[in-house]
């Protein structure tokens, strides 16, 4: 039977794309997780809600062999977006010709309804394959409150399939960077600025050189970078300001890139610029790199293989996005993402998939997936 239909496929994805589900949103997360908690029960698998801080809302479980421990197939997909209440009514879900587009389209609310036709599939043609589906809610925010669970469900996995949107050139991803959020705040003394300008300490002006100093790319540890995304501070234009914060991103390709700055990050908080001046750094966030594996070179050939037999060219390549599938690539499972239909522009308003590109890669990955035996 094939389970996938591009008219119900896109009625489906009408239906969630117009859900808000920001993270943190839980009423959209809700009905999310309800939509496929009905599904896979309809499918015949075990389909289960988990809250692990009711903040971030319900992840969702489901299993086609319920009573194993093992796992021969992981499918990592996340539920939540990056946009806020209210997107949906501004924006909502619309084609044209090969496109559709809406909040989420392809990051990642496509994939999940990919990911559910390839278990389908994979329960009536690979019966005694042991296939699990992880619908995390809080991806977005670095998977604070499942990353535990996803952990678990990875040091029982075999192999790992992520369903974020397959890069624009159609190649899927076999290497990501890690990823670490970090708050750092700066307190240092307010004076008048036309009367006293050197009696104050600026927060301001510290948080200055902290950016222009990992700013500079030609200094960092090769391919990691650090960004100020927001920055605030001060309180009037005529007082030395004696607070700043900013919001930090960081990237890197290895764990010990990243230990390299926050060695740094926890000297300069140690000695900063302006003695005057005492600095916080807080790690928010964290995410792991996505890293290549014997197992996921083995993966990637299954692929190519598969793909000449359909007359497809399979490509992989590298990304500077986070993943949750890199929390099983560290625990040692082959590990591949971007395995959902094509897409551009995530996290912006004019974020779209190509319609036409979706049964060609659940193809792909069925035949992929049946060609893997089971554990024994």
């Amino acid at each position: 039977m094939d389970h996938y239909d591009e008219r119900q496929f896109l009625k489906d994805l009408q239906h969630l794309v117009n859900i808000d589900s920001g993270t943190r949103y839980v009423e959209g997360l809700e009905r999310i997780a309800d939509f496929f908690l009905e599904r896979y029960a309809e499918l015949g698998f075990e389909a289960k809600k988990l809250v692990f801080d009711p903040a971030y809302g319900p992840c969702v479980q489901v299993k086609s062999h319920p009573g194993r421990k093992d796992i021969d197939l992981l499918l990592m997909c996340h539920m939540d977006t990056v946009f806020p209440q209210g997107t949906t009514v501004k924006r909502p879900f619309y084609v044209s010709g090969d496109r559709a587009y809406g909040p989420g389209v392809a990051d990642m609310k496509s994939g999940t309804l990919m990911a559910m036709a390839l278990a389908a599939e994979l329960r009536e043609a690979r019966p005694g394959l042991s296939v699990c589906v992880a619908l995390n809610c809080d991806n977005e925010a670095g998977s604070v409150s499942s990353r535990e669970w996803l952990w678990d469900l990875s040091r029982n996995s075999r192999y790992c399939l992520g369903f974020e949107s397959g890069r624009p050139d159609g190649s899927f991803v076999k290497r990501r960077k890690g990823a670490a959020h970090y708050l750092i705040k700066m307190y240092g003394k307010s004076a008048h600025a036309g009367i006293d300008p050197r009696g104050g300490a600026s927060a301001v002006i510290e948080m200055g050189n902290w950016i222009c100093r990992f700013a500079d790319f030609d200094r960092l540890p090769l391919e990691t970078s650090m960004n100020f995304g927001t920055v605030k501070g001060g309180t009037a234009y005529n007082v030395i300001p004696d607070y700043a914060e900013a919001s930090v991103d960081i990237r890197f390709q290895t764990e010990e890139q990243l230990e390299i700055l926050e060695r740094e990050i926890k000297d300069l908080c140690k000695g900063p610029y302006n003695p005057e001046v005492r600095v916080t750094a807080e790690r928010l966030a964290r995410s792991f790199p996505m890293v290549e594996n014997e197992s996921s070179e083995q993966l990637m050939e299954l692929m190519r293989e598969a793909g000449s037999g359909l007359g497809m060219e399979v490509t992989f390549s590298n990304s500077g996005g986070a993943s949750d599938t890199s929390i099983a690539s560290m625990g040692g499972v082959g590990s591949i993402d971007a395995c959902g239909p094509v897409g551009f522009n995530s996290h912006n308003d004019k974020e779209y998939i190509l319609i036409s590109s979706v049964e060609p890669r659940l193809d792909l990955l069925k035949e992929v997936c049946c060609s893997l035996q089971p554990e024994v």
